[in-house]
């Protein structure tokens, strides 16, 4: 008898943030997340964008086909991602993730871009089907760090890959056997960002509506602190049950006028002042947890209350706790290692510098550039070198892609015979077969081979 899939999907805002930036899409044959970045305006435009191309996309397909029809999508995101920017410099640095699966019912075509998530549950077994693109996936790869201790890293948002118009972002595709019995479960980080595989499993048998509302209440129960999208969805013979829909932010924006939604960004100034900074809109979303900051909070109540107590030796305690810290900041226009903590107690410096770098912060992309003036915490002076070798091979890499620009801009080659829309942005081109093949249209767009020993930042340069 014939697979079909049955589901229930759930997209809100969470108890935090302001807007919803994910995006959802079900249907009997695609059930998709995306969940985008780059600012209020901007993130939900990038995630609607993912969002229209695959619901276009959507159709019959078996086999491989599912997988060629998923990624040609996902490129077309990239490409439309991109068309916005050039058209609108304010959007720079936005990009999306997207995991989901498209059901020929045999078998899953399974794609994914970033770290939103897609588990299968079978006989009493939660097993993750895709791989973060992530740099703390990176350190539980190498056994460095463990799957709850990255739930509270302090770079645990940092995406290697998301469709941001790069074209050497590219998507894992996999075809996935499926059983009649399967239970999916595709979800933005709202949840498998706090919450660890074994307490999801734990939660995942009964009635699909009362697994959404057990899964929703442990993203709740954390916090809630980011946008919370899920789909859950029952494989059984038979046939499918389920409405077509779109959820999250693509179902607020005009899908056929994307560029619309565009309006609600502040025209740049008129005066010549800078323009607002299109990765401000991210600190929030890549800040430590509200619980990290709270207990710094805590140490500092007690070391003003403990001199009332005169309890002098827990406070000086207290102080040797801090000196034993280390973050890296901005020394001026320098990248630095400091040891102590940057919070002040009675107009008093806790921290030093003990190495500056010959890294200026302006050479850094925009992200990089916010996460060091709100500084980069380390857990000892070896961890804090780390953090700064490799924010000095992001420098690097920028002033490389300006030279490259600059060189560009000043000597055109006579032989380019790029049109002006060829030139705006990195795409591939379509060869007389009509198989995408990608190229890079200028230097600055030249793909890089995957490192997944050094994060890619989520801004370009």
């Amino acid at each position: 008898m014939t697979l079909a899939l049955r589901y229930t999907a759930h997209s809100e805002v969470g108890l935090v943030r302001k807007n919803n930036q994910d995006s959802a899409y079900t249907s009997p044959t695609m059930l998709i997340v995306a969940d985008g970045m780059g600012g209020a305006a901007a993130g939900d435009l990038a995630s609607a964008v993912a969002v229209r191309e695959l619901r276009a996309a959507d159709a019959p397909r078996s086999g491989e086909l599912m997988l060629d029809t998923l990624s040609t999508a996902i490129d077309a995101a990239s490409d439309a991602i991109s068309d916005l920017v050039d058209s609108d410099p304010r959007l720079d640095g936005m990009g999306s993730t997207v995991c989901g699966v498209m059901f020929d019912g045999e078998q899953l075509g399974l794609a994914n871009i970033g770290d939103s998530r897609a588990y299968r549950y079978r006989d009493g077994r939660l097993t993750r089907l895709t791989r973060d693109h992530s740099w703390v996936q990176t350190l539980v790869d190498e056994g460095r760090i463990t799957e709850a201790e990255a739930l509270e890293h302090p770079h645990r948002s940092l995406i290697l890959k998301v469709i941001n118009g790069q074209p050497q972002h590219q998507p894992d595709l996999e075809l996935v056997d499926a059983l009649a019995g399967d239970r999916l479960l595709v979800c933005s980080d709202g949840l498998c960002g706090f919450v660890t595989d074994d307490v999801i499993a734990a939660r995942m048998d009964g009635d699909r509506d009362d697994v959404m509302n057990a899964l929703v209440g442990l993203a709740h129960s954390e916090g809630g602190q980011d946008n919370i999208t899920i789909i859950l969805a029952d494989i059984v013979e038979g046939e499918p049950e389920g409405a077509t829909e779109v959820l999250g932010a693509a179902a607020l924006l005009d899908l056929d006028n994307l560029s619309e939604a565009t309006a609600p960004i502040p025209d740049l100034p008129a005066d010549g002042t800078p323009r607002p900074d299109p990765a401000a809109g991210e600190v929030a979303r890549y800040a430590p947890l509200a619980r990290r900051r709270a207990s710094v909070w805590v140490k500092l109540t007690l070391l003003v209350l403990l001199p009332l107590l005169a309890i002098g030796g827990a406070g000086w305690a207290w102080y040797g706790y801090t000196q034993r810290q280390f973050y890296v900041g901005a020394n001026n226009e320098l990248l630095a290692i400091f040891q102590g903590i940057p919070e002040p107690v009675f107009n008093l410096p806790l921290s030093h510098v003990v190495t500056t770098d010959t890294t200026r912060v302006a050479d850094l992309p925009l992200y990089y550039q916010e996460q060091v003036r709100d500084t980069l915490p380390a857990n000892s002076y070896e961890a804090a070198e780390d953090a700064l070798a490799t924010l000095r091979v992001k420098a690097e890499a920028c002033i490389a892609q300006r030279e490259q620009r600059e060189t560009a801009t000043a000597t055109p080659s006579p032989s380019d015979s790029a049109t002006p829309s060829d030139s705006a942005s990195p795409k591939g081109s379509a060869s007389p077969t009509g198989s995408a093949s990608v190229t890079p249209s200028s230097p600055t767009a030249a793909p890089t081979p995957s490192d997944t020993s050094t994060p890619a930042a989520p801004t370009e340069c």
